[in-house]
């Protein structure tokens, strides 16, 4: 078992997308934008995304580079639960650490969001 975790300032990221809005496109697919986007408040559910994408870069050594963020999709299921899909060399990268399965955990307060991703290698 693998687990990743991050931790990230909220207001980081809005500084982030404040300063160069590129930033949203660069590292959110178009599927987590529509969600974040909807909120009155995008920046929690922006940072708590982002989290996530960091602890699955933290998961393997074979995740700490060559991926890029929007490889890494976090979506939310029809019950409300979040799910990670991995797209192109994430996928990939994946299939060679021989990852089975992937759960991730999201939480946001009123300054912080925290992603936790535990992975099952088969």
């Amino acid at each position: 078992m693998l687990i990743g975790i991050d931790i990230i300032d909220i207001d980081r990221v809005r500084k982030s997308v404040e300063r160069t809005p590129r930033f949203l496109h660069r590292v959110f697919t178009a599927q987590e934008l529509d969600y974040c986007m909807s909120k009155t408040n995008p920046y929690p559910s922006l940072a708590v995304r982002f989290a996530a994408k960091e602890a699955v870069r933290k998961l393997h050594p074979l995740f700490s580079s060559g991926i890029k963020y929007q490889e890494v999709e976090i979506v939310i299921k029809q019950d409300g639960r979040p799910e990670i899909c991995l797209h192109g060399r994430a996928e990939e990268k994946s299939r060679q650490a021989e990852i089975k399965g992937l759960a991730v955990s999201l939480s946001h307060a009123d300054k912080q969001a925290v992603a936790a991703v535990i992975a099952s290698k088969g």
